[in-house]
């Protein structure tokens, strides 16, 4: 599956959003993002950043 990554609305490559945030800090919201979305697909995975709202979604 395609990870989408969308910072306030606005689409953002991984390597952008590791550089604004962290590898470990995106690697986690990832992970629990998929869980998430595994046991319920309809569930909006938003987290709150320093940067603005992170969205991550999962298409494919």
């Amino acid at each position: 599956m395609k990870t989408i990554y969308k910072l306030d609305g606005k689409k953002i490559s991984k390597k952008a959003l590791v550089e604004k945030m962290g590898a470990e800090r995106v690697k986690r919201m990832t992970e629990e993002a998929w869980e998430t979305t595994m046991e319920d697909p309809c569930i909006c995975n938003d987290f709150w950043t320093g940067a603005g709202m992170l969205n991550i979604s999962f298409e494919g």
